[in-house]
């Protein structure tokens, strides 16, 4: 080989390497690029189901932060309607989740949680759980990005007009292939998690330890001693030994065994019992490309509309008609009062019985009828649980979206069209779903927005015009605020001992809270300056048996609850550890408490949520789409705020 062709062949190999490496470069850009969560119909049913665009590991948290939207008091406002009405609000209250979940708890009485995105659209499935809300995402939020964009709750126009609560997030507990179904855990009340007569999560895991144990058996002695003697042996260990290893769970564990032993390796090829019972739950990847929407075009940042809060960013770029987020709705029959809170209070400020003598009425409207789409010739409103849609602020003719409905074959659309208003509470969401179509090519980082329409504007102007000539500057901080102070990403401060004084205590309107775990079977006794003795544990981040769940934490709400600071110990360079005395255990003390596990939260009625001069509006359904058989209303109504 001449020295002209090693070089040539040098060259050569150097060109191959470089393409190798662009070529790499570009599967990789193309998988950042890949949608990593769909919404379609649930292979359980008619019903909707998220499925993974692409692989997760356990602990691997899914899709884009969202925004959560509380309810307060729904039932007692409404407790006084007809059985009619308490139906429809029921079938509304029963798309949400609890705000126990979430934080939100402690904001009222009873709170219920609107959501959007995979937290609403995913499916329950008792054996299959391979996702759950990660607590805490929402339970230890921080606010750095809002307030350092300049807000200022305590003079803006936008004070309680917008969600506080945030980053609801899907974590999962098991690895998740691409194009499978995205099953949560609803509870084992909702998911008839103790039924024997089906499997749960527990009975198909522990079953496929079993089935891969058998399997190793019967492929080492089933041809020694024979196929009659071998189909013997397996209906023994399918009858007697499950009879007395699982007990009452027997029969359910028994169904996911097959006929005869031959159908043990089918079982362990397709991925588990699970996937063998259901083998629908996987996807093509290409088919949730063509039938399905995509979950997470869009992330969550800072608005950069004034006073608008948060808002939603396109998260790859988008094309004109393309489709930006999927939007269920989930509708609110007679929505204008379900959403109206009445109340009457005494000389004293207190809540009495409407017929007594002396009482002022007091008349206020939920948060969440900021985020409904409303049309003024419909009694029904509705919820946009789409992923992030909630956050899409309007735009006017800056508006970069538009709505249409859906032309998916697996939403039958057409048909909820024709429907009554009074029907639509009875539909499900799979059947309304509009589509928030990009009207122009939208930029990576780009803000997404929406036209409210003319009803919504006056109404923001006419607020934000009597804001500033009535305002009155708010003193108290609330808890986002105080959180910010001693949690902030740059330099947090620490709590105070007591003997350092109540520093940022004295605020009336919130309340100290930990989240408290500890190690039971080690327990110290503390000697008192009266010669009692004070139980002390060590806090723990996770329960010793935890093996169901790996996201069984201490920082969950079941674990949150008022406490006080006893003793502080540590520094900024190794970390701050508290000693406290949990409230609903007065009794003992938690020493090594972290310093993030330490959180203010609003008392109720208090977050700026329940002010009673916030702004509050529907957003406009556009008239140009809205299905004639949804308007009830005789007259059209410009403007329903003025009658």
């Amino acid at each position: 080989m001449s020295v002209q062709e090693a070089i040539m062949r040098y060259y050569c190999y150097l060109l191959l390497l470089l393409a190798a490496a662009a070529l790499a470069t570009a599967v990789k850009g193309d998988d950042s690029e890949q949608c990593g969560v769909y919404i379609a119909e649930s292979s359980t049913g008619h019903v909707l189901g998220s499925f993974a665009g692409k692989s997760y590991q356990k602990d691997e948290l899914i899709g884009s932060s969202d925004a959560i939207v509380q309810a307060f008091d729904l039932r007692y406002h409404n407790s006084h309607k007809d059985d009619e009405f308490t139906v429809m609000l029921e079938n509304f209250l029963a798309t949400c989740w609890s705000a126990d979940s979430n934080g939100g708890g402690n904001e009222a009485d009873e709170v219920i949680s609107a959501v959007g995105g995979p937290c609403f659209s995913s499916s329950g499935h008792v054996g299959m759980i391979n996702a759950v809300i990660y607590q805490p995402a929402t339970l230890l939020k921080t606010d750095t990005d809002l307030l350092a964009s300049g807000f200022d709750e305590t003079t803006s126009p936008g004070r309680g007009a917008f969600t506080l609560h945030h980053n609801l997030t899907l974590i999962a507990v098991d690895k998740i292939t691409a194009g499978s179904e995205i099953f949560l855990d609803f509870g084992a009340e909702y998911s008839g998690y103790d039924d024997t007569t089906k499997p749960n999560i527990d009975d198909y895991r522990k079953m496929d330890q079993a089935i891969e144990k058998m399997l190793e058996f019967f492929n080492k002695h089933a041809s020694n001693i024979g196929e009659k003697a071998a189909d013997e042996v397996y209906q023994f260990m399918k009858n007697d030994v499950l009879d007395l290893t699982a007990e009452a769970r027997a029969p359910a564990a028994r169904s996911l065994l097959p006929p005869t032993y031959h159908g043990l390796k089918e079982i362990i090829d397709s991925g588990g019992s699970a996937l063998y019972s259901y083998p629908s739950v996987v996807k093509d990847v290409d088919w949730l490309k063509n039938n399905a929407y995509c979950q997470d075009n869009l992330v969550v940042g800072v608005s950069q509309i004034e006073h608008a809060g948060r808002g939603a960013f396109a998260k790859r770029e988008m094309k004109k008609g393309e489709v930006v987020a999927p939007i269920p709705l989930v509708a609110l029959a007679h929505g204008r009062d379900a959403l109206t809170m009445t109340e009457y209070l005494n000389e004293n400020g207190e809540v009495v019985d409407s017929d007594e003598d002396g009482v002022t009425k007091k008349v206020k409207t939920q948060l969440l009828l900021n985020y409904m789409f409303e049309h003024p010739q419909s009694s029904v409103l509705f919820f946009p649980a789409g992923p992030l849609v909630p956050y899409v602020n309007h735009g006017g003719k800056e508006a970069n979206v538009k709505m249409i409905f859906s032309t998916k074959p697996w939403s039958n659309v057409k048909e909820a069209q024709k429907l009554d208003a009074g029907s639509l509470s009875e539909v499900g969401a799979v059947d309304m779903i509009l589509e928030l179509v990009a009207t122009r090519p939208i930029k990576k980082g780009e803000e997404v927005l929406l036209d409210y329409g003319e009803s919504w504007v006056k109404a923001w102007k006419k607020h934000t015009d009597e804001w500033r000539k009535n305002m009155k500057k708010v003193t108290s901080k609330s808890a986002m605020v105080l959180n910010e102070m001693y949690h902030s990403t740059e330099k947090a401060a620490p709590f105070p001992s007591p003997s350092e004084g109540a520093r940022g205590f004295g605020n009336e309107n919130v309340a100290l809270q930990c989240f408290v775990l500890y190690d039971e079977d080690k327990v110290e006794r503390r000697r008192n300056e009266d010669g009692t003795r004070t139980k002390v544990y060590p806090w723990i981040p996770h329960p010793a048996d935890a093996n169901r769940l790996k996201t069984d934490i201490a920082i969950r709400s079941i674990n949150r609850g008022g406490c006080s600071i006893v003793e502080r110990s540590g520094d900024e360079a190794s970390g701050y550890k508290y000693v406290v005395q949990p409230q609903r255990e007065s009794q003992i003390l938690v020493k090594n408490v972290p310093h993030s596990a330490i959180r203010f939260v609003d008392l109720p009625y208090k977050s700026p949520h329940h002010d009673e001069t916030a702004f509050r509006h529907a957003i406009g359904f556009p008239d140009a789409i809205f299905p004639a058989a949804w308007k009830d209303l005789p007259d059209p109504v410009l403007d329903r705020d003025e009658l």
